[in-house]
């Protein structure tokens, strides 16, 4: 296993900032990914995203499958592994875009490495601001990033995938209870049970 600091295998740019701020626009050409798009398991709702059109070149600040979304500004610092093909998808302001540079470093991988503890710490004992915390493109490009073999990341990402489905099903398991038994007591109120 190498250890390396993420600017040596990943590119770092920041996400899309307007000039005057982004206007929504049904005719947009370009839907934008926002911190609200993200669920309270940090998992992108890509069917919310709002449409506009950029002010600037959007090209730099285009998502693709792989790319890695870094939260900067907030109260939490996650990290999103693009796992769809998103076409005319920007990334906003308060995130960066990452990208790896080597074949041997899996994306989902390096995401899941960015919410681990040991990153979440070296980011709340580096992040500026009162409040509203940020983490500037120097402080990430500095982390420490443990790599093992490709063959342990592929592992790691499988381990990752199941887990992340079983808490969607879990999740949704909840919702369906949740309803069943606010139905069960609307029909008690009303006298309805049998």
């Amino acid at each position: 296993m190498t250890e390396v600091v993420l600017k040596t295998i990943a590119n770092i740019q920041v996400g899309y900032q307007a000039k005057t701020g982004i206007k929504e626009s049904v005719q947009g050409t370009h839907r934008l990914i926002q911190s609200k798009d993200f669920d309270s398991f940090n998992r992108l709702q890509s069917g919310n995203l709002i449409a506009f059109s950029p002010e600037r070149k959007p090209e730099p600040y285009s998502v693709h499958k792989g790319d890695i979304l870094f939260q900067a500004r907030g109260m939490v610092h996650f990290s999103y592994c693009i796992e769809e093909e998103l076409e005319n998808t920007l990334a906003a302001g308060s995130f960066y875009i990452l990208r790896t540079k080597k074949k041997d470093m899996l994306p989902q991988y390096l995401a899941w490495w960015l919410n681990q503890s040991e990153a979440q710490a070296y980011f709340q004992a580096e992040a500026r601001g009162a409040g509203i915390s940020f983490i500037s493109k120097e402080t990430l490009s500095r982390l420490k990033v443990r790599i093992p073999p490709l063959s342990v990341q592929n592992k790691v990402v499988k381990i990752i995938t199941l887990a992340g489905h079983e808490r969607f099903l879990l999740d949704q398991l909840a919702s369906a209870r949740s309803r069943l038994v606010r139905a069960v007591c609307i029909k008690a109120i009303q006298g309805q049970e049998r």
